[in-house]
C-alpha cells in the first residue's frame, strides 16, 4: 500500500511539472452577455455560516462607460455583514476587479484585480495571500460575481465551458467546468420558474482532491435571470442560496 502511495504522489508531481511547461494558450471567452439589462436591482437570500445564518443580500447592477467601454458595476450588501464591489467586462462578463470588505470594520477581506494584460493581483487577509500573477486566460470569473456572470452560459442541456477562479483555498488559479444537465421547474421566494440546471466542479488534475459539487440554476426565459443556488456542507446538509425578489 505505502508502494501505490509513492508511485501516486511521484506521479502527481510530474503530472504537475509536466502541466507547468505546457505553454499557455488563450482561450476564447466562454460566456457572452445575454442582454442582461442595464440597471437592475434584486434581493437574494444568502447564508454566511454560523453564526449568522441567513442574511438578505440587495445587489445594484449598474453600467457604465469607462475608457468608451462599458463595464457592469454590481455592489452587493450582505446584511449588515459584508459588502462586496465588483467590476465585470460588459460583453463577455469576466472579472475586471472584485473587493470584499467587512462592513462594520471597513477593512478589505478579499480582492481580485485584472489589469487585463496578463497580470493578477489576489489578495485574501485570512489567508495571508498577497500575489501578482502572470496569466493570460482570457476566461477569468470571480466567485461573488458567478450568479450574473453565469447568465451568459450557452443554454442547452449537455453544453459545458472551462474557466478560472482565483479562491483564497487554492491561492492560485484554480481550473472549473460549468456544465448544463437538466431543465427543472424551481419554486423560490420571488415565484415559480422554468430553470435551466447548471452543475459547477473544480477540473483537471484537481478535481482529484476537490470532488465537490455545486447547482445553480437560471430562468430559460433570456436574459437568463439568475434563480437559485444549492451547495452542500460539511455536515452533509444541502442549503440555497434564492432570488428573493425583484426590486426594479
Amino acid at each position: 500500500m505505502r508502494k501505490i502511495a509513492i508511485i501516486f504522489w511521484n506521479l502527481l508531481f510530474f503530472i504537475t511539472i509536466f502541466i507547468t511547461l505546457i505553454p499557455e494558450i488563450k482561450a476564447e471567452t466562454v460566456l457572452t452577455n445575454p442582454g442582461i439589462p442595464e440597471a437592475v436591482s434584486i434581493e437574494l437570500s444568502d447564508r454566511i455560516g454560523q453564526p449568522a445564518g441567513y442574511v438578505i443580500a440587495k445587489v445594484d447592477i449598474s453600467v457604465h462607460l469607462e475608457n468608451s467601454k462599458k463595464v457592469f458595476l454590481i455592489h452587493v450588501a450582505e446584511g449588515d455583514l459584508f459588502f462586496n464591489k465588483i467590476k465585470l467586462d460588459y460583453n463577455n462578463l469576466t472579472t475586471i476587479s472584485e473587493y470584499r470588505y467587512d462592513s462594520k470594520t471597513g477593512q478589505l477581506l478579499e480582492s481580485f484585480l485584472n489589469d487585463g494584460n496578463g497580470m493578477i493581483r489576489f489578495f485574501n487577509r485570512d489567508q495571508g495571500i498577497s500575489k501578482q500573477f502572470v496569466n493570460n486566460d482570457k476566461n477569468i470569473y470571480s466567485r461573488y460575481a458567478y450568479f450574473l456572470s453565469f447568465e451568459g452560459f450557452p443554454f442547452e442541456v449537455g453544453k459545458s465551458v472551462s474557466f478560472s477562479s482565483y479562491v483564497s483555498e487554492y491561492g492560485d488559479a484554480l481550473p472549473m467546468k460549468l456544465s448544463c444537465i437538466a431543465k427543472e421547474t424551481v419554486t423560490v421566494k420571488a415565484g415559480t420558474f422554468n430553470c435551466f440546471k447548471l452543475e459547477l466542479s473544480v477540473s483537471g488534475w484537481q478535481s482529484l482532491f476537490s470532488s465537490d459539487k455545486y447547482y445553480l440554476y437560471y430562468a430559460v426565459e433570456r436574459p437568463h435571470r439568475f434563480i437559485k443556488y444549492e451547495e452542500q456542507d460539511k455536515n452533509g446538509e444541502w442549503y440555497a442560496n434564492e432570488l428573493v425578489r425583484i426590486i426594479k
